[in-house]
């Protein structure tokens, strides 16, 4: 069969192509086409070349953000990727501490736990499966290799960072994170009982870790190290599908996206990017692997018009809301404190997809930053490249070098968050604990089981996510 090629170009940045061979110089195969990505090219040029069925302009996709402004005692980074509000607790006490206390509420109230671990029923879906045996590949920020609670699990480091596409003075673009959102996300996914303070929902599962995302610099600021603590995790869309690829040929059970864009279908280039990803994601799920993904944290009904959010709104993707603590309700105020209330789709998520369902992705008040009652989301950070003091990387001359960690915190091991970035890795975790309790599903009937088991709540337009129910659990 004839390849079939997409090119893409950065952008609006189009020049001239000298020759069509010079178009090739730097290609990759993506599932079954051959993305092209150049940093100059003609679109009628290359639109002439053979096999080429469309040209695309590469767009930078972003993991997902939310506009908050942080409480008093907090370190703030404005409009930053998710998580955010990040609020470091106090050094925790022995294992699984955080997830033995009220801070553990997310992947406890996703189905992460039974089979007699401290923190939870003693009874529940741990009792079948924790996972053991499934992979999940996470496409992000990249892993803490080194981090307590995921260095157990984890089988794989890759990057598909190209930063002669995307230069950032604030990432050497390795599969280290730099930023903390990928380390955020792997946890909840698939922490391991023991390993530190934390547990996922799946904490025997396998983690592949997939960069597709480095920190760049904000636009404003003092210095550039300034820019790079305030940095966010970005990338480009060609990155993410090759990334898909990777997980694919990593034998990935499960996929977990915390980033997205949203593209107008309207245009030719968001009908185009709607066509790449429907393809890459299809072929993921014919594969036998399950693809979840955040739907954003930018308020929007996307039942109408022409928006949509990729990945989460692609072929076959299972997509995710943000739901909010019961023990700790939405409140907005100043100096609010956590109420016990019903459980809401928080504010900031984007909503009106069908097939979506929900899971704990937090919201304000912050509440307890130990181990107390909280909206927020208790997760893993980075503590950058190993072995670094917190900095400009190659910019320290003592042996040890700098690097930048978590979010704008410095090295840090644990932050609370919110947003749907960590609603989708909650309920990766649950596809992977049930897709070890039923090897022989298919990926549709993984999410399908997630879905039609999903509680419907009063309060909460989307059915929330009820493992133990798609376990068949009473």
């Amino acid at each position: 069969m004839t390849a079939t090629r997409i090119a893409t170009t950065r952008g609006q940045d189009v020049q001239a192509l000298g020759t069509a061979g010079q178009a090739a110089s730097d290609s990759w195969s993506v599932l079954h086409s051959l993305l092209l990505r150049t940093l100059s090219a003609e679109h009628a040029a290359l639109l002439a070349e053979p096999g080429v069925a469309a040209v695309l302009h590469d767009r930078v996709v972003s993991a997902h953000r939310l506009q908050a402004v942080a409480a008093v005692g907090t370190a703030p980074i404005g409009v930053g990727p998710v998580p955010v509000h990040i609020a470091q607790g106090s050094d925790p006490d022995g294992p699984d501490s955080f997830y033995n206390s009220p801070q553990g509420w997310a992947v406890v109230g996703s189905g992460g736990y039974g089979d007699d671990v401290p923190g939870g029923a003693s009874a529940g879906p741990w009792n079948t499966s924790l996972g053991a045996g499934v992979r999940i590949a996470v496409l992000d920020s990249g892993v803490d290799a080194t981090h307590p609670d995921l260095a157990p699990n984890l089988a794989l480091n890759l990057s598909e960072v190209d930063q002669s596409a995307l230069p950032s003075a604030c990432d050497d673009g390795s599969p280290q994170d730099q930023q903390g959102h990928g380390s955020f996300t792997a946890s909840l996914a698939a922490a391991a009982v023991g390993g530190g303070q934390l547990i996922g929902v799946a904490p025997q599962a396998t983690l592949l870790n997939i960069k597709v995302l480095e920190r760049l610099p904000a636009a404003t600021g003092a210095t550039v190290t300034a820019r790079c603590e305030a940095g966010e995790a970005d990338g480009l869309l060609s990155w993410v599908l090759a990334g898909l690829e990777d997980a694919i040929e990593n034998h990935a059970s499960v996929v977990s996206l915390s980033l997205g864009t949203l593209v107008d279908t309207s245009t030719g280039d968001g009908a185009g990017w709607q066509a790449e990803f429907n393809a890459a994601t299809y072929a993921a799920t014919q594969a036998g692997t399950v693809v979840v993904a955040a739907l954003g944290n930018d308020g929007l009904d996307l039942s109408t018009g022409t928006l949509m959010e990729l990945p989460a709104q692609a072929r076959g993707v299972l997509p995710v809301v943000a739901s909010t603590n019961p023990a700790c309700a939405e409140d907005d105020a100043p100096g609010a404190a956590c109420a016990a209330g019903p459980v809401r789709r928080a504010s900031y998520s984007n909503h009106g997809v069908a097939g979506a369902v929900a899971a704990p992705g937090g919201s304000y008040p912050e509440g307890s930053t130990s181990y107390g009652v909280t909206g927020f989301v208790r997760g893993a950070c980075s503590n950058g490249l190993p072995g670094t003091r917190d900095g400009l990387p190659g910019s320290d001359a003592q042996p040890t070098g700098a690097s930048f960690g978590c979010f704008s915190v410095g090295h840090a091991q644990y932050v609370q968050a919110m947003g749907t970035s960590a609603s989708a890795p909650l309920v990766a975790g649950a596809a992977a604990v049930l897709m070890a309790a039923h090897p022989g599903w298919t990926a549709a009937q993984v999410v399908q089981a997630l879905q039609g088991s999903a509680s419907t709540l009063p309060a909460i337009a989307e059915p929330v996510m009820d493992l133990p129910a798609a376990l068949g659990l009473p």
